[in-house]
């Protein structure tokens, strides 16, 4: 085993140094056109799949519904899944050929090697589409235990009682999942092993694509410790490569550009050099993993797959080495270097952007007092917040309630759900001993009592809770703030996008917006006055489509300062926190800051530098 490994891995690694003008020219070739010709249909088509939905923007749970039972969802998922697979199954098949070709001692060059991959793309496309039906069949029965396990253990009380306080039966879960997992990691490495030749048997054999897994199966039968060594060592090098040029990039960023932050149009520069080096350094490491892997299951065909002369690409004579012009290079380079240029631009007038970023207190100043109460929607108004969120829900006699989960397990270890449960009830539990003996005499609080305590301090940001439970939620709320007499110091939120709409119905001049954590499609079709989403969604990109869609953003849940930085580097419109007196204090400090300190603190973000990183550099220091 161990000599046929070391052969196959030599002779992948000789077949690189030897063709890798070849793969590298193929392999950008290939990406421009796949970007040019198919990503755009590809895309279009799933966004037509998903236009047949009621809307055309799924979000957080409604995922999962709509791909798992939806007509719809599951066409898209099976067609999205095998269209994405066969654009590199085809990238594939294109640096196969000329690995095949290289094993027989020959050249193919990058015109040839593309014809291959376009010759085979209909059978490719039916091979992926097997594999793709064939992979949710398996997982299906794995996703009905985990299901059964949920419903079993966990669907007692509220999800975040069991994160939060982690009983036993949240451990009889977690380690009949683990026991899960370990069953679906052997079952995904077997059929990796039984599938891995079933490409090229396509591709240099012309096997049927829905006989090809089959016969891949039986000629891989007993080399499957060989095959799965293989690409194991394909997929350290695979991680490995992109994490050490990520580092030493990140490391030469954050060495050098504090040192020219004295000069803008210095900065600036740098930035554009750095931009350039990023793309050329990605593109390396990916030409070098993805040939790797082609001529990696490659070998493996010629040297465990029993092949059965096997249909090698014609080598064409050599007809000179393409050379572009001086004007064409010169051309290119301008081209690459205004884009670089125009990146740095597009940067600096994100991060010089003035406009003053909103301080929102997540349910209360949470990180100090218990959430969701009194004591903590007082001292986020006495800390300066621009907003407390809270969370709203009815109880069982048709009181508005400030709570956010299903029962009060998290908060006071009672078991009662919020709507089964009358508001007298609730509103005996002691939910502040938990944060501490000062709180003891924390209660349930009403909407009415919540917006009494922040009227005349501080704007408030409603959030109407959702359990399929609601009676006549929205128009309570409503009812509740105009006797409040906060009609223009509150705004609406929620996941279920119904809710939103139906307050908008109500109120069509107050302001409402969608909260979302993850999302497929756009999601600024909604028609939304704000979104708040979560940090990892609001990258530079999205806060700008927002912005021309006329949008706020924002971004939850941020208790670092780096990540505090990091939104309003991007233009977020404001920070949803746990620590509402931390996040004042960054944002002073950043608004002290001059416009190359701006832009320096933004790179260095983007490079991966901790808060502690951050307050160390004269960027901090206003």
């Amino acid at each position: 085993m161990w000599k046929t490994y070391v052969e196959v891995l030599t002779s992948a690694l000789r077949d690189l140094l030897r063709s890798w003008r070849s793969l590298a020219l193929t392999d950008v070739s290939y990406k421009l056109i796949a970007f040019a010709l198919l990503t755009p249909p590809t895309t279009l088509l799933l966004a037509w799949l998903r236009s047949g939905t009621s809307g055309q923007v799924v979000a957080d749970a409604d995922i999962l519904r709509f791909f798992v039972t939806t007509r719809v969802g599951v066409v898209t998922l099976v067609l999205g899944g095998a269209l994405l697979l066969a654009i590199s199954a085809l990238e594939a098949a294109c640096l196969m050929a000329i690995g095949l070709a290289a094993a027989h001692g020959k050249t193919l060059d990058t015109r040839s090697a593309l014809a291959c991959g376009a010759a085979q793309a209909a059978n490719v496309l039916r091979l992926t589409l097997h594999m793709v039906l064939r992979v949710l069949a398996g997982l299906l029965p794995f996703l009905v235990v985990a299901g059964l396990v949920y419903l079993g253990l966990l669907r007692r009380y509220d999800i975040n009682y069991y994160l939060k306080a982690r009983p036993q039966a949240f451990w009889i879960a977690a380690a009949l999942v683990g026991l899960i997992a370990i069953a679906l990691a052997a079952l995904v490495l077997r059929t990796i092993a039984r599938w891995a030749l079933a490409l090229p048997l396509v591709l240099f054999e012309g096997v049927h694509p829905r006989r090809a897994l089959g016969e891949s199966a039986r000629r891989s039968r007993g080399t499957h410790a060989v095959l799965l060594l293989a690409l194991a060592s394909w997929a350290v090098v695979a991680l490995t490569l992109p994490a050490a040029a990520k580092w030493l990039l990140d490391t030469l960023g954050r060495s050098v550009a504090p040192q020219v932050a004295g000069s803008l149009a210095m900065l600036l520069l740098f930035i554009a050099g750095l931009v350039l080096l990023w793309v050329a350094v990605g593109l390396a490491v990916g030409i070098v993993n993805f040939s790797l892997f082609s001529l990696l299951i490659t070998r493996l065909y010629l040297r465990v797959g029993q092949p059965r002369a096997p249909r090698v690409p014609e080598a064409r004579a050599p007809r000179g080495r393409v050379r572009l012009s001086g004007r064409a290079a010169a051309g290119l380079a301008a081209v690459l270097v205004l884009a670089a240029v125009g990146f740095a631009l597009l940067a600096f007038m994100v991060t010089r952007s003035s406009r003053p970023v909103l301080v929102i207190a997540h349910r209360g100043s949470s990180a100090a007092a218990p959430e969701n109460t009194l004591a903590a929607f007082r001292l986020a108004a006495e800390q300066g917040a621009d907003f407390v969120e809270l969370d709203v829900q009815e109880s069982a006699d048709g009181q508005v309630l400030v709570v956010h989960d299903s029962d009060l397990m998290k908060v006071g270890g009672a078991p009662m759900k919020i709507w089964e449960t009358d508001a007298a009830t609730l509103r005996t539990v002691d939910i502040g001993s938990h944060k501490g003996p000062q709180f003891q005499r924390e209660r349930v609080p009403t909407l009415a009592e919540a917006l009494a305590v922040c009227k005349g301090r501080t704007r408030v940001i409603v959030e109407l809770k959702s359990y399929g439970h609601n009676q006549r939620l929205e128009e309570r709320v409503a009812e509740i703030v105009e006797a409040a007499g906060m009609a223009d110091d509150c705004i609406f939120m929620s996941l279920d996008h119904d809710m939103v709409k139906k307050m908008k119905r109500l109120r069509p001049s107050w302001r409402s917006g969608i909260l979302v954590a993850k999302a497929v499609g756009d999601l600024t079709k909604l028609q939304a006055d704000f979104l708040a989403v979560e940090a990892r969604m609001a990258t530079g990109r999205f806060v700008r489509r927002a912005h021309r869609a006329g949008q706020d953003v924002y971004v939850w849940t941020l208790n670092d300062p780096a990540w505090m930085l990091g939104a309003m580097s991007h233009g977020a419109d404001g920070l949803i926190t746990d620590n509402p007196e931390l996040a004042l204090r960054v944002a002073a400090r950043r608004d002290g800051l001059s416009d190359a300190q701006r832009l320096l603190l933004a790179l260095l973000i983007r490079l991966g530098a901790s808060t502690k990183e951050l307050a160390a550099e004269n960027a901090l220091r206003p």
